[in-house]
């Protein structure tokens, strides 16, 4: 099946299945990541108290939903959430995707990033090359929630987070790597970021939330990292679609959610596609 028959397979899985995403997510992206996974087919979930947790989270699993979890505004209350929240996830058999925010910016982010990985791996991990590069223990030079280096001088941090965790990572770029969790597994590509995603705050946040509702929906022959790179390439066709008619950065914020909703086979027909599977 060539790349183009599979990614349509994994969109219409989504818009088949409707599948629940529980978001513990910064106060920043909570409205267009819920707007956002609305705009793919998803039904988002905020809840992130902890005295809902015990009751949400195995709902989600019965329902075959994800969790995506981002440690942007970061506190002690957020941390009690997100722990509690893993290790439910872990006994209901939940995947869930962390997004570490700046990890590698101050030392706590880096540590409780780490620490929710230690309670139980996530299906993927995604996050820029300085946030990656943290985590592994590598100077990435962050600057606050933005990378200061190219997705792909995060390559050996992110194969080594992989197999340490057992999980798939996704560095996001430029062009985004998905790296897979075994020394077997090939480094799958998606070259087709655009700019302008990084003009609008949260689209890397509203990302993290999309994959998890790809990787809960994913067709029985696709596997966890296909159904991640396949997550980036959609998503990076919706801004180069929605691009064409905006102006700057406030008329794509709105034209990329109109294409995250009614992005097709035949909307994208003259974009060469040029992702990677192996």
């Amino acid at each position: 099946m060539s790349v183009e028959d599979k990614l349509w397979d994994a969109v219409a899985a989504v818009r088949a299945k409707a599948p629940l995403v529980q978001c513990l997510t910064n106060f920043v992206s909570m409205d267009i990541m819920a707007n956002g996974l609305l705009a793919i087919g998803a039904s988002p979930v905020m809840v992130h108290a902890t005295g809902e947790l015990d009751a949400a989270v195995p709902i989600v699993g019965g329902a075959g939903g994800a969790v995506s979890i981002n440690i942007g505004t970061l506190d002690e209350r957020w941390i009690q959430s997100f722990e509690q929240t893993v290790k439910l996830c872990k006994d209901n058999n939940v995947p869930w995707v962390l997004d570490p925010v700046a990890a590698g910016f101050t030392p706590l982010r880096t540590e409780i990033a780490i620490r929710l990985m230690e309670i139980s791996p996530p299906a993927v991990l995604r996050g820029n090359a300085s946030e990656i590069m943290a985590l592994a223990g590598a100077a990435g030079g962050g600057k606050g929630v933005d990378s200061t280096q190219g997705s792909d001088a995060a390559l050996e941090a992110a194969k080594s987070l992989a197999s340490r965790f057992s999980c798939v990572v996704c560095i996001s770029g430029a062009t985004d790597y998905v790296v897979g969790p075994t020394l077997e597994s090939p480094t799958m590509t998606c070259p087709h970021g655009h700019e302008m995603l990084t003009k609008v705050t949260a689209c890397g946040c509203l990302l993290s939330s999309v994959i998890a509702a790809f990787v809960c929906s994913r067709p029985e022959t696709m596997n966890i990292q296909e159904s991640a790179v396949l997550a980036c390439t959609y998503y990076c066709l919706a801004a180069e679609v929605a691009n064409r008619g905006s102006a700057g950065p406030g008329t794509f914020r709105v034209n990329f959610l109109d294409c995250l909703y009614s992005l097709s086979k035949e909307s994208t027909e003259n974009i060469t596609l040029n992702t990677t599977l192996a």
